[in-house]
């Protein structure tokens, strides 16, 4: 679609080989230097679910890679902060996530705290299952200094209208590791839908969601809300072969990850400007494209500068 880096990732665990969850600064900056082949101009570097300390080391490497990609320049990716994914998920909903270290929100604040003591601004956006023991204050506290989505979840249409209310600003990765919409139980996408406020981040490949249902959300939803995502994992970019996502044994075959015996999703192998052409080949006007890609994006980080 452009020939200038344009798109914003905010949701992005790796590509080209790297991987976030290494902590490794230069793997970072690596990913960061490349990524304008994908024609991102800007992203938000993604954790797993892992253990504490490393989490504390992956803000490590993500702040350091930050300073140097400043100070050497060039051409990169510009790093926006930090999306949490895990370990505040339901462990029923984990998928590839390592659910040993899945935790209650409940113990949440402590780890937030711990990360802003040392890497102030540097945590964008969190993700919660909501319905976990103590998911709804922590929403309460916490959502007015960073993005709160759910994510990873089984909350039902009631939980999530009640997280919303309470001050989650956002959906991660809609329709995916959460309970389906039905005609009796709407669900997480039913909360959405009636909570118009609520930006939701979809993947767009065809894969992770079918084309007539991505040209139904693009439909249903308000067009200033919908975050495209690419939630890539170290195999974008890179040859079909077994790839490392956290701890876990990926296959990358065919443009698509399999994961365990029954070859689950483990994340895409996807980038921002193949989605938007397949978006826009699927049937989704060019211009709500465009708004999901670029504007929507950023649009939410703009909220915590309010």
């Amino acid at each position: 679609m452009h020939s200038e880096p344009v798109f914003i990732d905010t949701h992005i665990h790796g590509a080209f080989g790297e991987d976030v969850s290494d902590a490794s600064y230069e793997g970072i900056m690596n990913l960061a230097r490349r990524l304008p082949e994908f024609g991102v101009k800007a992203f938000c570097p993604t954790t797993m679910t892992i253990s504490e300390d490393n989490i504390m080391r992956c803000f490590d490497a993500v702040a350091k890679a930050s300073d140097k990609l400043k100070e050497e320049g060039g051409l990169y990716s510009e790093i926006l902060g930090v999306h949490l994914e895990g370990p505040f998920m339901s462990p029923n909903k984990a998928g590839v996530q390592n659910r040993d270290y899945c935790i209650s929100p409940s113990k949440a604040g402590r780890i937030v705290d711990r990360i802003e003591s040392h890497y102030p601004g540097l945590l964008k956006i969190i993700d919660v299952a909501p319905e976990l023991d103590g998911g709804i204050d922590f929403i309460r506290q916490y959502s007015s200094r960073y993005i709160i989505s759910l994510a990873h979840t089984e909350a039902d249409y009631d939980i999530a209208c009640e997280a919303f209310e309470a001050g989650a600003q956002s959906v991660t990765h809609l329709l995916n590791a959460m309970n389906s919409c039905t005609k009796r139980d709407p669900g997480i996408l039913g909360a959405v839908f009636d909570n118009k406020n609520i930006y939701a981040e979809v993947i767009c490949d065809g894969i992770h969601i079918s084309p007539p249902v991505l040209r139904m959300l693009f439909e249903l939803l308000p067009e200033d809300r919908i975050i495209v995502v690419s939630d890539a994992m170290r195999g974008a970019g890179m040859p079909d072969g077994m790839y490392k996502l956290a701890d876990a044994d990926v296959t990358v075959k065919g443009g698509r990850t399999y994961y365990g015996e029954g070859g689950n999703l483990a994340g895409s192998v996807t980038n921002m400007s193949e989605e938007a052409s397949r978006l826009i080949s699927f049937g989704v006007a060019p211009e709500k494209v465009l708004k999901a890609c670029v504007d929507n994006p950023l649009s939410r980080l703009k909220f915590l500068a309010c």
